[in-house]
């Protein structure tokens, strides 16, 4: 029995159609039910957009076991259609699949899922699954491992994980959750880095300067419940929205260029805790990420590339 892949689009009916294309060359997926949800328009410019997003969703019935179109007839935003979904969705299956218009998969990305879903579904200290990893140099031998890092670029979980989050109000009060965190935890949040990469996301959410995000409530809820997160050593997926495209992600060709793995996931870990050199390979990567020296190259490349558009 394969799980179900709740799929969730928008306005972007090119990214949609890349996005489908690479998920049914998976092999299982003509025995995938695909339930696809489609948010509502903000105003009348887009309905054309939402129109052909449906209309390429539905050329595609004949790629899986079933397909289901849901439409919202007004806009409810990402993290909401997304939290009410993946709930509808999880009420009538054990787990769940969670994919966005904007994330092309490896051919083998449903395999792994699945596999991954079955290996640790009565192992309730594992959370989360995730598709995409950090382009990280790794001398690991097995091809997945657990570490506290979760990812949201093509991801599944199970029932009861999800309503054990959905149920608690730690995981729609940001306030609740700063009043739970401490000095220790936030640090440990961040992954150890000298960058914050997470707890500043609940700040902003908490503040209003950011729209209520799903997936950084459901990644500290992880953390505050010790669970771990599987992640494949070589991403099986790729964000292709940071082009500016997106009503979230900017323009970034580093995830457009990202490597993606076709091949098989054989060997996932026997040992049901974080593996630290996992951990060191992603810290590594985001510290040089987010250096003052790196910092400065990505600005004189902006720099230059607005240059050659005027001058050349």
């Amino acid at each position: 029995m394969y799980s179900p892949v709740a799929f969730f689009a928008f306005n972007r009916p090119y990214h949609t159609e890349k996005t489908l294309k690479s998920l049914i060359e998976n092999k299982i997926s003509i025995n995938t039910e695909l339930i696809a949800f489609i948010d509502g328009a903000r105003n009348n410019t887009e309905i054309h957009l939402l129109d052909s997003v449906e209309k390429i969703i539905k050329s595609y019935s004949s790629n899986f076991k079933k397909l289901t179109i849901n439409r919202s007839e007004k806009n409810l935003s990402t993290a909401t259609t997304q939290r009410i979904n993946i709930s509808n969705v999880l009420s009538k299956h054990e787990n769940i699949i969670v994919l966005e218009d904007d994330v092309c998969v490896s051919k083998y990305f449903l395999e792994y899922m699945n596999k991954a879903l079955e290996k640790y579904k009565d192992i309730k200290k594992v959370w989360h699954i995730n598709g995409y990893n950090y382009p990280i140099k790794s001398n690991s031998y097995q091809d997945a491992f657990f570490t506290r890092s979760m990812q949201i670029w093509g991801w599944a979980t199970w029932k009861d994980r999800w309503f054990e989050f959905k149920d608690d109000p730690l995981s729609n009060d940001p306030f609740y959750l700063i009043s739970k965190f401490s000095k220790k935890d936030i640090r440990e949040f961040n992954l150890d880095l000298k960058h914050d990469i997470n707890w500043s996301q609940v700040i902003a959410n908490a503040d209003g300067k950011l729209p209520h995000t799903l997936d950084i409530c459901w990644e500290a809820y992880i953390f505050m419940k010790k669970g771990l997160c599987l992640g494949p050593k070589v991403s099986l997926t790729r964000n292709i929205g940071h082009d500016g495209s997106g009503s979230i992600c900017s323009a970034d060709k580093q995830f457009q260029k990202a490597r993606i793995n076709n091949y098989k996931i054989n060997s996932f870990p026997k040992e049901i805790s974080e593996d630290p050199e996992s951990l060191k390979d992603i810290q590594i990567y985001i510290n040089k990420k987010y250096s003052l020296l790196n910092k400065i190259i990505n600005r004189f490349k902006i720099i230059y590339s607005n240059l050659k558009k005027i001058f050349f």
